[in-house]
């Protein structure tokens, strides 16, 4: 597909057991060619003279881990890119286009999706740019751009698949393995230097105390035959931790696209042939290379299967890309079959470490056990494993403050006093992330006995409002929004059940889709007047126009950006979601296991929707009120378990 002529350079990157894939799209030429996985960091493979760049890269993962090396490509008039494979749910890889002059030099730019599903962009420009100009574009335009500040610290990148550890990061300042870091604009270069070494690494500069070293990763061959070179200290008895494996990049390897499948079959790792399979009855699902760099693309594939089944008592090629893997599959929430002994706790980390030592294979024929491990798994591997939590841990280790994590202003309005207390009790459940209520009374006052005691005995921050009862809810909520101080606004209804990780969990989606709003799927509801719990048919981890309004979180900036809520009385959710999608912005909802609807008093809520509207599509109803496991609340009996609990659902439905 692309060909190389004089005057042409070519780069590809992500094709270690794809050489088949490789030669197709370099037409037979990607033999001459530079592997940016193996590129040096301080020697540009190309010079002078260059009018076209060629780049390959086998998905939008591979794209992004490029994006930290977009200084190796040298300047052209003509970029071409091609993307061999995207899973569906990526969007077309449209240049977001910065401000920079380069831009200003655009002759023509061309987007074309061909028959074998690969992408192609070419762009031309009046006169030579850099071409990882082009590079970064395609990348914020697969992921979103940015709607906050980059990934701190800044970090300087050096040796041969450092960009491992940085991925889609533009502001990466390259530097060769001996050092010194070079300066930009009379500043430092870096605020910590993470260099790559293997065997005979050189000298760093005496008294440089920013860099830090991590062994250089494994590769195999990509156009010849596969050949492994294993660096002494990697295989054996695991002499590693959770710091020293490469993150998990939380915007490829997430997740998106979860299926709630329990007639799957188990598919298995092996590593017989110096790259890692993962195979189902003898058949092999996708490759993986050896530093255990999962895509979206792989994830993909994997996600009609049952489980990944990963023997960690046999010996591996590298065992660091072996633990990647295992990492990387939780944080995609594919479940994970694995007994992890002491050798792995300390690079698995204990917390992913204990919820693999203690899952039980056969729940995986249960569409809600299979689920919540799923969600237990993706919990612990994003927040210990992710980039944004690997530079955190590295920044303190430096030092260096790294940025305060999210905070969430929980918007809280009520006409019904009497329910306020269990309304801040489930706010009060929240952990893992900072939290304050603004309480609002619609239509009641502060000093009733019940609303005095509930907000006397709310530890958090909190902070009370009386709005008379005739102004409308839009403006209500508006007029809320206006006395928050946190990053994030939350929605939640007085008469819902949440689960304690209901908020962080948000947190963490909009994190890994990079949505402007999201929301937990409307799974659960409890209809009182019918003593039934109900799970029903919904979608979840998925890009949609739709989230359940009493689950809403968005940032700061989106709110502000669209206006707000519309001062109006009624279905105030959902013009706040078509504003969002209208101003170019996108919606995510997550799964809805932290999130329980009651439907108590039809005619004291906002949205009156008739009761047998929740019987008309279901999964599973049981007797009673049922919350899921992962609700935590004492002294009821969880659904979802095998078992007892099974043994009271009263109708079972399959997934419509």
């Amino acid at each position: 597909m692309l060909k190389a002529a004089p005057g042409a350079v070519g780069f590809h990157i992500g094709f270690e057991g794809y050489p088949d894939l490789l030669t197709r799209l370099s037409g037979g030429a990607a033999g001459g060619w530079t592997d940016l996985d193996r590129a040096p960091t301080d020697r540009p493979p190309a010079g002078t003279g260059v009018r076209r760049v060629l780049l390959l890269a086998r998905t939008p993962a591979d794209l992004r881990r490029a994006v930290p090396l977009a200084g190796l490509l040298p300047r052209a008039r003509e970029i071409a890119v091609i993307i061999g494979e995207s899973p569906a749910w990526r969007p077309p890889p449209v240049p977001a286009a910065g401000f920079t002059q380069h831009w200003n030099k655009l002759l023509d730019l061309r987007i074309r999706r061909h028959a074998d599903g690969s992408w192609r962009a070419d762009a031309s420009f009046v006169s030579r740019i850099p071409a990882g100009e082009v590079l970064k574009a395609l990348s914020r335009g697969l992921t979103g751009l940015p709607r906050g500040a980059l990934n701190a610290p800044v970090v300087s990148l050096a040796g041969v698949g450092s960009c491992q550890w940085r991925p889609g990061d533009p502001n990466v300042v390259l530097a060769p393995a001996s050092g010194p870091v070079p300066s930009r604009r009379d500043a430092p270069g870096c605020d910590v230097a993470l260099r790559t070494v293997g065997a005979g690494a050189p000298s760093w500069p005496v008294g440089d105390a920013s860099r830090i070293d991590r062994a250089e990763p494994v590769t195999g061959s990509v156009m010849g035959p596969v050949t492994a070179s294993v660096p002494p200290g990697l295989s054996g008895d695991i002499p590693f931790s959770v710091s020293d494996i490469p993150p998990i990049d939380e915007f490829s390897v997430c997740p998106i696209g979860f299926l709630p499948t329990d007639d799957g079959s188990v598919g298995g790792l092996r590593d017989d042939r110096g790259v890692h399979e993962i195979v189902r009855q003898g058949e092999v699902v996708t490759r993986i290379p050896l530093t255990g760099a999962l895509t979206e693309v792989d994830v993909a594939r994997l996600r009609e299967l049952a489980g990944v089944a990963v023997d960690l008592g046999r010996d591996w090629i590298t065992p660091v890309g072996v633990a990647r893997i295992v990492c990387g599959l939780a944080a995609a929430g594919v479940p994970v079959l694995a007994r992890p002994d002491t050798r792995w706790s300390g690079a698995l980390g204990a917390e992913l470490a204990a919820l693999l030592d203690g899952f039980d294979p056969e729940d995986l024929s249960d569409a809600l056990a299979r689920e919540q491990y799923s969600i237990r798994l993706r919990r612990a591997a994003l927040t210990a494993h992710g980039t944004s939590a690997r530079w955190r841990q590295i920044a303190q280790e430096r030092g260096i403050r790294p940025p305060d994590p999210p905070s969430v202003s929980v918007l809280l309005c009520t006409r019904r006093p009497e329910l306020v207390a269990s309304a801040l009790g489930q706010v009060a459940r929240q952990r893992g992330v900072e939290t304050e209520v603004i309480l609002t009374l619609h239509g009641c006052s502060a000093d009733l006995p019940e609303v005095s005691a509930a907000t006397a005995a709310y530890r958090g921050a909190i902070t009370v409002l009386e709005e008379d009862a005739g102004r409308v809810f839009g403006e209500v909520l508006n007029r809320a929004a206006r006395r928050a101080s946190g990053t994030h606004l939350a929605k939640m209804d007085d008469d819902d059940w949440y689960g304690p990780d209901h908020l962080s969990d948000l947190v963490l989606a909009q994190r890994y889709s990079g949505a402007d709003l999201v929301g937990a799927a409307g799974e659960f509801y409890y209809l009182e007047p019918l003593g039934i719990t109900v799970r029903r048919c919904i979608d979840s981890e998925l890009y949609t126009g739709h989230v359940a309004g009493s689950s809403i979180l968005i940032s700061r900036a989106a709110f502000d950006g669209v206006g707000g809520f519309r001062p109006i009385s009624r279905t105030v959710d959902g013009q706040l979601l078509e504003a969002v999608t209208a101003g170019g912005g996108r919606i995510y909802r997550t799964h809805g296991f932290n999130y329980l609807v009651g439907r108590r008093h039809v005619t004291g809520h906002t949205w009156q929707e008739p009761l047998n509207t929740f019987l008309t599509k279901y999964r599973r109803q049981w007797r009673g009120f049922r919350p899921n496991a992962l609700m935590e609340m004492e002294g009821h009996p969880p659904h979802g378990v095998p078992g007892a609990a099974d043994g009271e659902a009263i109708a079972s439905k399959g997934r419509q």
